[in-house]
C-alpha cells in the first residue's frame, strides 16, 4: 500500500468502547506491545501480574479477562473499516496493553501507536476484498499470534481463547441495530457495518488457525434473570470468573446447565 493511500486517522475515532487510546494513560502497572506478549517470556510476564491483581490461582482467567478487555479492538476492527473508511494499523509492534491496578480491582488499556491508516477503496467488490485483507492482517497475524502463545503459557484451550470475542463483537451489532443512541449515531453506516460483520463471519478458518471461524456462530437465548418477558444471551464461552475469590458461575455461563440457571434465578429474584 502506497503512502499516497493512506492518511492518518483523528484519535477522536477512538470509542470509548474500544478501550483504545491514541497515547499511554498514566499509572500503568505494567505496559507491554503486543509483540512482546506474543512471545513467551512477555506473556508469562504480564499474564503473571494480571493474575496476580485478580488474585487468580493460575493464568487462565488472566487470559479471559484480557480478552474480555481486548474485544474492544475487535470492535474496533469492524467499526474503522464500516463506518471510517479506514484500515489502521493494527498490527502487534503497533498496539500496546496497559494493565492497571485499581480501587475496584483493575482496568486494561490499548494503546495504537502510529495512526496511519489505509483508506478503502471505491468499487464494492474492491472494498470487501480490502476489507478482508484488513481482518486477516487483524485476526489472522495479531490475534492468532497473541492466542496461540497465551494458550502455551497458560494451558487454556485456543478455541476457548478467540470464543471471548465473539460475543462482544455481537453485541456492537445489536448496538447499531437497536440502541437509540449509538444505532442513531451510526445509522448512515449500517448496511456497511452489515456487509463487513457478514464478511467477518465468512472469512476463511484458515485465517484463524481452525477448523470453524470462531464468529459463524449461532447466539443462544435463554429467560432474563429477573424479567421473565425478556431474554438474555449465553456467552458463546466461560469467562472464569467463578475461579476467582468469592467468584460463582455468571447466569449468562454456557456450562450452567438448566437447573442451576433456574436456581440462581430464583436467587435473584428472591433478593
Amino acid at each position: 500500500m502506497s503512502d499516497a493511500s493512506k492518511i492518518e486517522f483523528a484519535p477522536e475515532l477512538l470509542q470509548p468502547q474500544f478501550y483504545m487510546t491514541a497515547e499511554p494513560k498514566p499509572g500503568a502497572e505494567l505496559t507491554l506491545t503486543l509483540q512482546e506478549l506474543s512471545a513467551p517470556e512477555g506473556a508469562e510476564r504480564f499474564l503473571r501480574a494480571f493474575a496476580d491483581i485478580l488474585r487468580a490461582p493460575d493464568l487462565q482467567a488472566a487470559v479471559t479477562y484480557f480478552c474480555s478487555w481486548f474485544s474492544g479492538v475487535a470492535v474496533a476492527s469492524l467499526y474503522f473499516p464500516a463506518a471510517a473508511g479506514l484500515s489502521p494499523d493494527f498490527s502487534a509492534d503497533n498496539l500496546s496493553a496497559q494493565l492497571f491496578r485499581t480501587e475496584n480491582g483493575h482496568a486494561l488499556n490499548f494503546v495504537i501507536g502510529s495512526r496511519a491508516a489505509g483508506t478503502a477503496p471505491q468499487a464494492e467488490e474492491a472494498r470487501d476484498e480490502w476489507t478482508r485483507a484488513a481482518f486477516r492482517g487483524f485476526y489472522g497475524e495479531t490475534c492468532r499470534r497473541l492466542f496461540e502463545n497465551f494458550a502455551a503459557a497458560s494451558g487454556l484451550a485456543v478455541g476457548m481463547i478467540w470464543a471471548q470475542l465473539p460475543g462482544r463483537v455481537d453485541y456492537f451489532a445489536e448496538t447499531w441495530r437497536t440502541h437509540p443512541e449509538i444505532g442513531a449515531m451510526l445509522a448512515p453506516y449500517r448496511e456497511r457495518l452489515e456487509r463487513d460483520y457478514a464478511l467477518l463471519k465468512t472469512l476463511e478458518p484458515a485465517s484463524f488457525g481452525r477448523k470453524k471461524n470462531p464468529f459463524d456462530l449461532r447466539f443462544r437465548d435463554v429467560e432474563h434473570p429477573t424479567d421473565p418477558a425478556q431474554q438474555v444471551r449465553l456467552r458463546p464461552s466461560c469467562c472464569l470468573y467463578h475461579t476467582l475469590p468469592e467468584g460463582e458461575y455468571c447466569y449468562t455461563c454456557p456450562k450452567l446447565n438448566e437447573q442451576d440457571r433456574a436456581a440462581l434465578r430464583a436467587k435473584r429474584q428472591a433478593q
